[in-house]
């Protein structure tokens, strides 16, 4: 499965990431080397943090990235067609990138690890466009997938919420699950959910979140859940659109 880069296109490498990381998962792949780690238990020096490693030359740096994913404030960055704002921890530390075969509004990695990515799809539907909805189609089309990927999904779990834009309450759902995936790139867990909004009339938008929790699980759900109570809630069009978008994706 392809690395995804920051390019027109993935290229092939070690490991995965998809457009729906919590369905055709994400992979997570050696694309980068990493410096010489510092004693077991040492916060990673400031200098060796950096995009390409948010975990920087801690010994572990799994568990350094996933604390910053904790401990960051919140930032946020555009879609590609500058249209939504899309929160994310540690906003500066997130790429921007292309899946091969699988265009998005937006995807985001943190690391070249794969330590956590972030999609966000837009899409037309000719069925209701409410968030249950748009949900059980998101899923109808995309979790056909996960098999083949040889992604194994747990059970989930629904989550009906609210958020609220300038005032307005509107409804918000998500499906929370974890899943893991075995192939001759890697075998990870991953702590993974799905966001999806209330849109524009005949529309569907939706956010997907996956973590990776092969050595720390409870670590990643932690980091799940933030995205869950503070960060999803967030997503939202720029002020000023007074016409839908069109559902554009690359």
């Amino acid at each position: 499965m392809p690395c995804s880069r920051p390019t027109a296109r993935s290229s092939t490498g070690r490991g995965a990431a998809s457009a729906v990381p919590l369905l055709t998962c994400l992979a997570a792949a050696a694309c980068s080397s990493t410096p010489p780690s510092r004693p077991p238990g040492l916060p990673p020096t400031p200098a060796s943090v950096t995009r390409e490693n948010p975990g920087g030359d801690a010994a572990d740096p799994e568990r350094a990235a996933l604390e910053r994913l904790l401990a960051e404030p919140w930032g946020s960055r555009r879609d590609r067609f500058n249209t939504l704002d899309v929160p994310l921890v540690d906003g500066k530390s997130w790429r921007r990138v292309r899946i091969w075969s699988h265009p998005t509004r937006a995807t985001f990695r943190y690391g070249d690890e794969h330590y956590a990515a972030l999609s966000v799809l837009y899409t037309s539907t000719s069925g209701p466009s409410d968030p249950d909805s748009c949900l059980d189609e998101f899923w109808a089309k995309n979790a056909p997938l996960a098999d083949g990927y040889g992604v194994r999904l747990g059970e989930a779990q629904i989550i009906r919420t609210t958020q609220e834009i300038d005032g307005e309450v509107r409804p918000l759902v998500f499906k929370v699950l974890d899943g893991s995936i075995a192939s001759v790139f890697a075998s990870d867990d991953y702590a993974g959910a799905v966001a999806v909004y209330e849109s524009w009339p005949g529309t569907c938008l939706v956010s997907v979140l996956a973590v990776k929790a092969t050595e720390h699980p409870e670590l990643a759900r932690r980091v799940r859940d933030r995205w869950i109570d503070e960060g999803a809630p967030k997503l939202r069009w720029i002020s000023g659109l007074s016409d839908a978008p069109k559902t554009e994706a690359r």
